[in-house]
């Protein structure tokens, strides 16, 4: 996968919620954001990703620059909304919070040992 340019990364920044609960990581070796380890809002390739819920995400893929998180062909996220930079910023800051709402009201995800 490659790395998220400086746009989608300014963008991801920009949208992120400023919020206590906030952590930031990498998944997929790209900048994402987990609340109660869970996550919720993050970068893909040229893309934001949302995790908003299935019915969310349904209603969302009518709007143009909007599909279903698909990180690998054929595997969809049923949960998590791919967002391309032409959506505008305020949207992909309110899509950020509905996400991060979504994903606190989700059971905390237990840490997995390693192997």
């Amino acid at each position: 996968m490659q790395a998220p340019s400086s746009a989608v990364t300014a963008a991801y920044e920009a949208a992120l919620p400023d919020d206590i609960r906030v952590e930031r990581k990498k998944m997929f070796d790209s900048p994402c954001a987990f609340v109660r380890r869970q996550m919720f809002f993050g970068t893909f390739g040229d893309t934001l990703v949302a995790r908003v819920g299935p019915e969310r995400v349904r209603a969302l893929v009518e709007r143009p620059g909007m599909q279903p998180f698909t990180p690998r062909p054929g595997e969809s996220w049923d949960d998590c909304v791919q967002l391309e930079l032409t959506v505008d910023p305020a949207t992909q800051a309110a899509l950020a919070a509905e996400a991060l709402s979504w994903a606190a009201a989700l059971p905390r995800r237990v840490k997995r040992p390693r192997r």
